[in-house]
């Protein structure tokens, strides 16, 4: 059989969810196709990104990258324009096409297996920008509907897409994150000293990782915060970390108008490498997002080992199980209880620690990629 993943989430500076997701799950697939199947790994590549890819090539796994094409720009003209067909620009025609964000390209000759993570632009549509919005309302249904199988992360996801796009539940499959416990894990207090020095980080400081965006919340973070520290004898600061995204400045106009500048430091986008010791330096890790489709970073602090504070909506209450505390992301009083009884009580902190080492390590990239490839051997 002759798959093509397409690859494009991850041939960009700064990878967010969706690109860490395919990265993770490309990264293994070397170690357990079939000797007698062809993989192609596939992107529109104007920039040069792919050449970090090398080592995710093997004897039947190949890189083929059209680097004429900037990929927004396809993207815009393939609705008008009279292109061949997709597996044309990588000069293969593959068996079996697997698109990883949500929307299919016109003119695939094969079966189709397509990645929906959420469904956030039908239950939060005005977290959304426009523009995202406008493109999933417009495609997504059709791109589901043209699939052999759809791919999520989540029951919550797999749920919604049945109960919002009509789609049968034996066309889904559930294929969650893992998470790489090589990479996060507790780490030594060295180390966790030098992401300090270089972010310019507090000694004891609560964490909140991911973008900066509507989605996730932070307003009600900085309130439950401000709250927080009226009571607080420790000494605290909130590190807010993160790219950042759709309407970040709300978030910053209201910690000065709240006069926490003093208290919350925003570092900015965190290098890849450097998140395992940026997670395992907090006390708590807070996570207070309105809607996720999975939510890796409560899975990530909690396998370095940091007690973690999230929603009990959406898919969070699946990641975190009995490990972290869930609380209604819109109640301050109740973000801001946990956040004291966990900063106040170290027991209590040592607990959910080891709660939250046990519980990440249910989630397994090996395991993510085996079930992968089983969808796509059921699709010959």
């Amino acid at each position: 059989m002759r798959v093509a993943v397409e690859i494009q989430p991850m041939l960009s500076d700064g990878m967010t969810g969706v690109g860490w997701y395919t990265d993770n799950l490309v990264r293994l697939l070397k170690n357990f196709v079939r000797p007698e199947d062809t993989y192609y790994l596939l992107g529109m590549d104007y920039h040069g990104y792919s050449s970090r890819l090398k080592d995710y090539t093997a004897s039947n796994v190949e890189l083929r990258i059209n680097g004429r094409i900037h990929y927004g720009i396809y993207r815009r003209l393939a609705r008008f324009l009279p292109f061949p067909d997709y597996g044309s620009f990588y000069h293969i025609q593959a068996d079996l096409y697997h698109f990883v964000n949500y929307q299919v390209p016109r003119k695939v000759r094969g079966r189709i297996v397509n990645t929906v993570y959420d469904m956030v632009y039908k239950t939060f549509p005005e977290t959304m920008e426009k523009s995202n919005y406008r493109k999933l309302e417009r495609n997504l249904s059709d791109s589901c509907k043209r699939s052999d199988a759809i791919v999520t992360i989540s029951e919550n996801s797999k749920r919604e897409l049945m109960g919002y796009l009509g789609i049968p539940e034996e066309k889904i499959h559930i294929i969650s994150p893992g998470v790489d416990q090589s990479v996060y894990r507790p780490v030594s207090s060295g180390d966790k000293d030098k992401i300090r020095r270089k972010y310019g980080l507090p000694e004891k400081y609560l964490l909140y990782l991911g973008t900066i965006e509507p989605r996730k919340n932070i307003p009600v973070l900085i309130h439950a915060f401000h709250q927080f520290s009226r009571k607080d004898r420790q000494g605290y600061q909130l590190v807010i970390a993160g790219k950042k995204g759709w309407m970040f400045e709300e978030v910053f106009d209201l910690a000065k108008r709240l006069g926490l500048e003093d208290r919350i430091i925003f570092p900015g986008y965190v290098a890849e490498a450097d998140k395992p010791c940026l997670y395992a330096g907090a006390d708590v890790f807070l996570f207070p997002s309105l809607y996720e489709g999975f939510g890796m970073p409560p899975l990530e602090a909690m396998a370095c080992g940091v007690p973690v504070i999230t929603s009990n909506t959406s898919s969070l209450p699946e990641v975190v199980g009995d490990a972290g505390i869930q609380a209604d992301p819109g109640d301050i009083d109740a973000i801001c209880s946990a956040m004291l009884h966990l900063t106040s009580d170290p027991e209590a902190r040592a607990a959910m620690k080891e709660k939250g080492l046990q519980r990440a390590k249910a989630f397994s990239w090996e395991d993510s990629v085996k079930k992968l490839l089983s969808v796509y051997e059921k699709l010959e």
